[in-house]
């Protein structure tokens, strides 16, 4: 209060898009957040959603950061992330970002070109995870590719056929049919799939389940792990991330600060382990 000027005037939501222009809007009924509807060509939402395909909890694509994301849309070298596994170094020479100031091409963009070809080869669920369809993280992405093995059968699944998966519900269901319904969206399936992005799940994805049947709560910070890539490296081993403690919790993982669920755990006689013991447990053999 005493840093007040006296100058402050009401906060007025926006009701346009800062980036774009366009109207914002509620997207599903019963939503309080306004959100911009234009999700395909908006700069923002394009910006975002190439830094986290390219992220550690999706396709873990070096170089792809948030800088580059921004010189790829800035330089005219994607209009959206449905052309970015048909880029070469070639397309790149027309952009500062990666190349020296005699013209040339740096490092980075061979290395980008190249971790680009890596991430082809990522797992199913990670692929699932790098669409960005509202509401699907991880956990749910993994139960989508175990059950169905394939983008293709995910895409023709009805609500009621993903909603039976155990841990993605009705609410992730409806999210996912409604993303296959837009032609944009299967048009960058389509891409990655001619450039070579794995489509369907093989036997050798698989890291041995050593936590099948587990229910694993992670809170606080941890020093190694964002919240995405815990809870990617419990459900890659079968094992399910929740939200909430309960007595049906194997363990609750603690980092700093990690507030009321260390508390509960600790309330239920819950096992808990801190970052080193998370860490042993991901390599431990059953």
């Amino acid at each position: 209060m005493s840093a007040r000027s006296g100058s402050e005037h009401a906060f007025v939501m926006p009701s346009d898009c800062p980036e774009c222009g366009s109207l914002l809007r509620q997207m599903s009924d019963g939503d309080v957040d306004l959100r911009c509807p234009n999700s395909r060509s908006c700069p923002a939402q394009l910006r975002e959603r190439l830094y986290y395909l390219g992220s550690r909890a999706a396709l873990d694509i070096d170089v792809l950061g948030y800088e580059a994301a921004q010189a790829l849309l800035v330089d005219g070298l994607l209009t959206d992330e449905s052309e970015l596994f048909s880029l070469t170094l070639q397309d790149l020479t027309s952009s500062a970002f990666f190349t020296k100031k005699d013209g040339s091409l740096s490092a980075i963009a061979e290395r980008f070109i190249a971790a680009l070809e890596d991430a082809k080869s990522r797992p199913l669920w990670r692929v699932i995870v790098a669409l960005s369809i509202r509401h699907v993280g991880p956990t749910a992405a993994q139960a989508l590719a175990t059950r169905f093995g394939s983008l293709e059968k995910i895409s023709t699944a009805s609500v009621v056929e993903l909603a039976d998966v155990d841990g993605v519900g009705s609410i992730i269901a409806e999210s996912v049919v409604e993303w296959f319904e837009e032609e944009w969206h299967r048009n960058i399936v389509k891409k990655w799939a001619i450039a070579g992005v794995l489509m369907e799940q093989g036997e050798e994805e698989l890291l041995p389940q050593t936590l099948a049947g587990m229910s694993i709560v992670v809170t606080g910070s941890l020093a190694h792990f964002n919240r995405d890539e815990a809870t990617a490296a419990i459900v890659a081993r079968g094992g399910k991330a929740s939200g909430s403690v309960s007595k049906k919790t194997a363990y609750v993982v603690v980092g700093e600060a990690p507030g009321s669920k260390y508390d509960k755990a600790i309330e239920l006689g819950v096992p808990v382990l801190d970052e080193a013991g998370f860490e042993r447990l991901l390599t431990e053999e059953k």
